[in-house]
């Protein structure tokens, strides 16, 4: 036997050091560890594969994207037009008086109060 070995047992043994485990047992352990990981991803995404709304009831994905798009655009242009609208605002109250009261009243317009 070994000198690296400490002890050994009926059914294993007991390295010292990680250089004296055999190379092919370690290999064994990162085999079965990337295995393991990689049925787990599987099981996730089985589990999760039917969670998007609209795919399990007929509507094909690219029609769920564009549902999804248009939604999203609609909402941005409101969005922009708001933005515009406190832009043109915010240069009304800046082209006078800086420090007037009409300007200071348009800077502080969208805060919150504490």
């Amino acid at each position: 036997m070994s000198e690296q070995v400490e002890r050994q047992h009926a059914q294993f043994t007991i390295y010292a050091t990680e250089a004296a485990i055999p190379r092919y047992q370690r290999a064994w352990v990162w085999g079965v560890a990337a295995l393991a990981i990689l049925l787990c991803g599987v099981a996730v995404g089985c589990l999760l594969g039917g969670t998007a709304p609209g795919l399990r009831y007929g509507m094909q994905p690219k029609e769920f994207s564009l549902a999804v798009d248009a939604a999203a655009l609609t909402r941005q242009q409101a969005v922009n037009k708001h933005l515009r609208a406190r832009i043109v605002q915010l240069e009304q109250a800046l082209d006078g008086d800086a420090c007037g009261p009409e300007a200071l009243e348009a800077l502080t317009q969208g805060r919150r109060s504490p």
